[in-house]
């Protein structure tokens, strides 16, 4: 069947709506050259849907939207995917609006763990997180945000059942960090989408995003989503047992060797702390455009930080939804949306922001986006 793409639309969306993968779309499609770039009134080839979908929506639930939801949340509180939610709701022609009160049904969980809303990146819109691009991510500079952490959805020590979109993992079935990721790209668009969410300008959003990142890309050269390891999290989240075997590692906010690891490839250093100690690796980094440290997944939406690092591989659009749940959850909605850098940069990177001048560089970055 033919699709003609409308305003909004990415191809995780479009995936997402008719039951098949991006993948698929991109092999019957052989003119997109950019999976990013595609344009309103442009006409694709879609595939057939499958049957499996009709499968899952003969077993579903029915939820009612609340304040705060997204198809990926719901998604990965019921240990489905984006996908399957969009096959059992065919009235649900974009994944990132979504009203409070709608009732969608939610396929049943059928073995896999967490699937954090694997849409191929959505277009932007609904999410959650925060962090710097020099400093401590996430509510950073030694701070730390508590927030409860969900239920487990499965027993501790024990693994969930393999799906096809899975990490890479060694033949022994443990966890490694991927080599290389999807790294969908947001659009314009997509800044104003979630811009709309915030109450706030569309300038606002992308300054954050530039000063953030140290550019306007969520992603590096090989697709992996840019990281900023920080030792003193490392150290906390680790009991400080690696300070004297691993003193690059492992070492106090106000040690020279937290500036001393910036300088340094980041993805070495953040794979010799994982082969120690993988989860407090991940949590004691931040992660994409918006630079989210790990430890603060939950605030964010995710049920675990293995969840929320794989889908930080994915797309920008993940960077999006950990952003604007770290934003909610600090209250700094307001101060983007007075454009207070000083305020919400103290939020956002920690009382240590103007010694890295993010509040400066934000105001700077806005005011050119605002022209």
């Amino acid at each position: 069947m033919s699709y003609v793409v409308q305003p909004g639309d990415t191809l995780g969306a479009i995936a997402g709506r008719h039951g098949t993968t991006v993948a698929s779309l991109l092999r019957d499609n052989p003119s997109i050259s950019d999976p990013n770039r595609i344009l309103p009134g442009q006409r694709l080839a879609v595939p057939a849907r499958a049957s499996a979908p009709v499968r899952a929506a003969q077993s579903a639930t029915t939820y009612t939207v609340r304040p705060g939801d997204t198809l990926s949340k719901i998604a990965s509180d019921n240990g489905t995917t984006v996908g399957q939610i969009m096959s059992a709701n065919p009235q649900i022609s974009n994944p990132n609006r979504l009203s409070v009160g709608q009732n969608i049904r939610v396929p049943s969980a059928r073995g896999g763990g967490n699937s954090g809303g694997r849409a191929g990146g959505s277009s932007g819109g609904r999410a959650g997180g925060g962090g710097a691009s020099g400093g401590s991510g996430g509510g950073g500079s030694g701070t730390s945000v508590t927030a409860p952490q969900p239920s487990a959805t499965r027993p501790q020590g024990t693994e969930a059942a393999p799906r096809a979109d899975a990490p890479i993992t060694s033949p022994s079935g443990t966890w490694v960090l991927p080599t290389q990721g999807q790294g969908l790209k947001l659009v314009l668009a997509d800044f104003s989408n979630a811009a709309r969410e915030l109450a706030c300008e569309t300038a606002a959003v992308r300054a954050v995003a530039e000063v953030e990142s140290g550019g306007r890309s969520g992603f590096d050269d090989q697709k992996r989503p840019k990281i900023l390891f920080e030792v003193h999290k490392f150290r906390k989240h680790t009991g400080q047992r690696y300070d004297q075997s691993h003193p690059h590692l492992s070492a106090p906010y106000k040690s020279p060797r937290r500036r001393e690891s910036y300088r340094k490839n980041q993805w070495q250093v953040i794979r010799e702390a994982f082969a120690l100690a993988p989860e407090a690796a991940v949590k004691s980094a931040s992660w994409g455009m918006f630079q989210v440290l790990g430890e603060n997944h939950a605030m964010c939406g995710w049920r675990s930080v293995r969840s929320f690092v794989e889908d930080m591989y994915i797309s920008e659009a993940q960077h999006m939804r950990a952003f604007i749940g770290f934003c909610r959850s600090r209250g700094l909605l307001r101060h983007l949306k007075t454009k207070n850098w000083a305020a919400f940069a103290e939020g956002y990177n920690g009382p240590d922001y103007a010694s890295n001048n993010y509040h400066t560089k934000m105001a700077d970055a806005y005011r050119r986006y605002s022209r």
